[in-house]
């Protein structure tokens, strides 16, 4: 365990992909433990949480309660090992449980929808042929399922000794939340604000249709919460809450009129197109289903607010720009 904020330790645990690292929390109070997000259900991550027991002196039987800000694997896939470990519950927002299900349910069909909807939106072959697959490998890494208690925004609960409000903080996550200490200002962030790379805002089907204007309404209304620290997933403990909403803010405008302008310079194009003239071709199957998901987020956001259209042809969709 690296770091410690009064009752708050920081566990690093290691991802298997881009990210690296997942910022886990321990909140020890005077009835037992809190931890904050799980990890993946690999060996690496059992092992982390272990180092982090030795470090910080707690036992699987101290923890009252598992809270996971969203429902992504490195957060909520150990989540139900770690239940059945400590009998805890685990608290989670019902839209990112009813995710979870949806994208990690044995029984689901989101694979096949994703395939078809990628391939919708222009993916070659080559790739859409890998999306099943790919999205059944997560399984693993997320079983066994967590028994859910859900949590809504607007109430309170206790992480250690501490009284957090409980908000909800979409964009990343349908029902993803974050946690405020209003005493001492301090905000446990998830993945809704990272001091170094933009969270990833990403369409996908049966969810948010416009998850990039969720997003940054999000952004407006937190940006007038007083925040003095953040704890965020990804990234150091930081402070300079308002000043990288703003940044984010501007981020996401460059990237908006980034894919518009070559949109306009194509007379059309299919959002993999877009996606690879954003972000480059140099991908694996994990990379390119969120670059592709991220472009479709912000041409989506452009259609809906009328300045792109979209037009199917052959079965493949292309956006268009408006007529002036």
């Amino acid at each position: 365990m690296n770091h410690q904020w009064g009752d708050i330790y920081q566990v690093p645990l290691p991802l298997p992909f881009a990210l690296r690292t997942i910022n886990a929390y321990v909140i020890k109070g005077s009835s037992g433990v809190t931890l904050v997000d799980a990890g993946l259900n690999i060996d690496m991550d059992v092992q982390a949480w272990q180092k982090a027991q030795s470090a910080a002196d707690w036992e699987w039987t101290d923890v009252e309660k598992i809270v996971l800000t969203h429902y992504h694997p490195d957060h909520y896939g150990l989540a139900g090992t770690l239940q059945q470990w400590t009998g805890a519950p685990v608290y989670l927002s019902r839209t990112d449980h009813e995710q979870a299900q949806l994208f990690f349910g044995r029984e689901s069909q989101m694979p096949e929808t994703m395939e078809s909807f990628f391939a919708f939106h222009g993916l070659p072959d080559e790739w859409v042929s890998q999306i099943p697959a790919h999205l059944r490998s997560f399984h693993p890494w997320v079983e066994p399922h967590p028994q859910v208690t859900f949590l809504e925004p607007g109430e309170t609960i206790r992480l250690g000794d501490v009284n957090y409000e409980v908000l909800h903080t979409p964009g990343h996550a349908d029902g993803h939340l974050s946690f405020y200490d209003p005493n001492r200002k301090w905000l446990i962030g998830g993945d809704f604000l990272l001091p170094k790379i933009t969270p990833n805002i990403s369409l996908w089907p049966e969810c948010h249709p416009n998850p990039l204007d969720n997003y940054l309404t999000t952004l407006a209304r937190m940006k007038e919460l007083e925040v003095s620290r953040v704890f965020p997933s990804h990234g150091p403990v930081f402070d300079h809450y308002a000043e990288r909403i703003e940044m984010l803010e501007q981020h996401h405008a460059d990237r908006l009129r980034e894919m518009k302008a070559f949109v306009v310079e194509k007379a059309g194009a299919t959002a993999f197109e877009v996606c690879q003239h954003q972000f480059g071709s140099n991908h694996n199957i994990h990379n390119l289903r969120f670059a592709l998901s991220e472009t479709l987020a912000h041409l989506e956001y452009l259609r809906i607010r009328g300045e792109l259209l979209i037009e199917e042809r052959d079965g493949i969709a292309y956006y268009l720009a408006c007529a002036v």
